[in-house]
C-alpha cells in the first residue's frame, strides 16, 4: 500500500513539472514592438490582460495629461521619469484580482526599484503609474528599462536612456546603443 502512496505522489509530482516545464508560458517568448516602442509579450491564447507603457515628466495633476512624453530624458536634481501602464483586457482572466509589478532596471540590467500594484475587476482605472528620481550622483547616464510583470511573467518592457546634463551618455557605446533594442 505504501508503495501505491509513493508512486502516486511521483506521478502527481511529474505531472506537475510537465505542466511547468520550459516553454508553458502563456505568452509568446518574443515580443512585439508596439507603436511607441513598448515590447509586448502577446498571449499565445490570442485573449489575455497587456500593458502598453509610456515614459515621461510628470502627469498633470489637473488635466491628468502625460507632459515631456520621451525615452530620452536628462539627470537633474528635481528631475523624475513617471512610468504610465495603460493595461488593456484586463478581465480576459475574469473576476480575479490581478498582480502586477513594475520593475525598474538600470545599466547592466541590475533592478533598483520594484512596485507591486494589485487591480481588482471593480477598479474603475486600469493605469498602473510609478516614478523614480533621477538626480545626477544617484543614477549614472545611461541604458534603462521599466518591466511589468502579471503573476510574475514578463508581459511589457520600455527602454530608455538618461543622459547626463551635458547631454551625454558614459561611453560611445552606450550612446550608439538603441532603447529599442530587442532584450536578452
Amino acid at each position: 500500500m505504501r508503495a501505491l502512496g509513493t508512486r502516486l505522489v511521483f506521478s502527481l509530482f511529474v505531472a506537475l513539472l510537465a505542466a511547468c516545464g520550459p516553454g508553458c508560458g502563456s505568452r509568446d517568448e518574443t515580443p512585439v514592438a508596439d507603436a511607441d516602442s513598448t515590447l509586448v509579450y502577446v498571449p499565445k491564447s490570442g485573449q489575455g490582460p497587456t500593458a502598453r507603457i509610456t515614459l515621461c515628466r510628470r502627469v498633470s495633476q489637473k488635466s491628468g495629461r502625460r507632459l515631456g512624453v520621451s525615452r530620452v530624458f536628462t539627470l537633474g536634481e528635481q528631475a523624475d521619469v513617471e512610468a504610465c501602464v495603460d493595461v488593456e483586457n484586463a478581465l480576459a482572466l475574469g473576476s480575479r484580482e490581478l498582480m502586477f509589478h513594475l520593475a525598474w532596471l538600470g545599466p547592466g540590467e541590475d533592478e533598483f526599484f520594484t512596485k507591486r500594484v494589485d487591480i481588482t475587476p471593480t477598479d474603475s482605472v486600469m493605469t498602473i503609474s510609478s516614478s523614480i528620481s533621477i538626480p545626477v550622483g544617484k543614477r549614472e547616464p545611461g541604458e534603462y528599462a521599466l518591466k511589468v510583470y502579471l503573476f510574475r511573467e514578463l508581459i511589457a518592457q520600455k527602454r530608455f536612456l538618461l543622459l547626463s546634463p551635458e547631454g551625454q551618455t558614459p561611453t560611445a557605446e552606450t550612446a550608439s546603443t538603441t532603447p529599442e533594442a530587442a532584450p536578452d
